[in-house]
């Protein structure tokens, strides 16, 4: 008699469980195809920053030399500015810390141009003159000068583009960059190992008769001085187009050159700064970029510092570049190629968004979310971040 009652109880109890594991997954599809039907913004939990926490670093740290400046505590700027300079220290992100104490330096100057008072702005220009002409012949006074004249005559040149016809814009920028030119003509970077030298020398170019014959010679001084910064190829880029220095044709020539003369320390870098410079001006890549190279050079870039900072503007490169590719030329082997390195670097080493380096903003980061997690955003998986990486996870009921 108990074996035939403890047997349908057994039964209903093995039914019930069905009817409970199947009322389960049924609510768990309910509640995947909920969270499908919401958009990604509501499904990614990834930090998504307005600003990189590299570059409130660089503020602080620029803030610290301006405090300095402020104080009148020359002595001490300029020794840390020039031993920065001469030691390529850097601040996280990669940022050298010297062009960090020479914004420091000139924070006065710098916030009096934000404020539009230019009077204001010519009274620290006069102040850091005699500055530099009381702390003897040291570079590093010299270059705060020469900078600050740099920096005004920009200044003057917008203000005077801004007044329309009857203006000359170039004409105060232009007076700017010859007294530059001559508090800097003492020193050689070279001499002196300074690449902050041969940076600030750089941006004369633009300003002088003869910089299509300088551009090439003093941009090698700067990378060579410095190669493993990016800087150099940064500035360089917009110089090697048409509207400067260069052509559309040599450009690609151009940037392998400056790969090979740095790759046994910085790898493929230079090409893909290079080309992300260019890229800045023209809305694309250069015609003729090597699309493999770039990408590799983006992952060196990267690699050098490891920091969250670079891993976003590699990213960000990276879906530029896919986003063109599949609009243009959907399944072929180069846009294949690109969605795979991105979302390998998505899921390797991205940690966090950083806005700033994504031109398309959240646009851009969801579009790319979308296209490589898309199966599993159809499911209604949520974007987290994981241990190694960004991942998409079911929905935990």
């Amino acid at each position: 008699m108990a074996t035939r009652l403890v047997r349908p109880a057994r039964d209903l109890a093995h039914r019930i469980g069905k009817i409970a594991r199947r009322a389960g997954r049924t609510e768990a599809r309910a509640a995947a195809l909920e969270q499908a039907a919401l958009p990604l913004s509501a499904r990614l939990h990834v930090p998504v920053l307005a600003e990189a926490p590299e570059v409130s670093i660089w503020r602080d740290m620029a803030g610290a030399y301006a405090a300095q400046a402020a104080r009148g505590d020359w002595a001490a700027l300029l020794g840390a500015l020039v031993a920065a300079d001469q030691s390529r220290s850097a601040a996280p992100g990669g940022r050298r810390l010297a062009t960090l104490a020479a914004e420091g330096a000139r924070a006065a100057l710098t916030q009096a141009i934000a404020a539009r008072d230019m009077a204001g702005a010519e009274a620290e220009l006069a102040r850091l003159e005699q500055m530099a002409a009381a702390q003897g012949d040291g570079y590093g006074a010299a270059l705060i000068v020469a900078q600050a004249h740099l920096e005004l005559g920009l200044a003057r040149r917008s203000v005077a583009a801004e007044g329309g016809p009857g203006h000359v814009p170039w004409q105060g920028y232009l007076s700017h960059v010859a007294m530059a030119e001559a508090v800097l003509d003492p020193f050689d970077p070279i001499a002196e190992n300074s690449p902050l030298l041969a940076a600030t020398r750089y941006q004369l170019l633009r300003g002088l008769e003869d910089g299509e014959r300088l551009c090439r010679d003093w941009y090698e001084d700067w990378s060579d001085l410095d190669p493993t910064c990016p800087e150099p190829h940064a500035a360089h880029g917009p110089h090697l187009l048409p509207m400067w220095y260069g052509s559309l044709e040599g450009f690609d020539a151009e940037a392998r050159a400056a790969a090979r003369r740095t790759e046994d320390v910085a790898g493929g870098a230079a090409y893909a700064v290079l080309n992300m410079a260019a890229a800045e001006v023209l809305g694309e890549l250069p015609p003729g970029a090597d699309h493999g190279l770039y990408l590799s050079g983006l992952l060196d870039y990267f690699h050098a510092t490891g920091c969250q900072y670079r891993a976003n503007i590699a990213a960000g490169a990276m879906a530029a570049l896919g986003r063109t590719l599949t609009e243009e030329a959907p399944g072929s082997l180069r846009q294949r190629m690109v969605m795979e390195v991105l979302a390998d670097h998505l899921t390797d080493n991205l940690r966090e968004f950083h806005l700033p380096a994504w031109k398309g903003g959240t646009d851009l980061i969801h579009w790319a979310l979308g296209e490589i997690f898309s199966q599993a955003l159809a499911r209604g998986d949520l974007i987290h971040l994981g241990s190694e990486g960004i991942e998409a996870r079911p929905v935990e009921t």
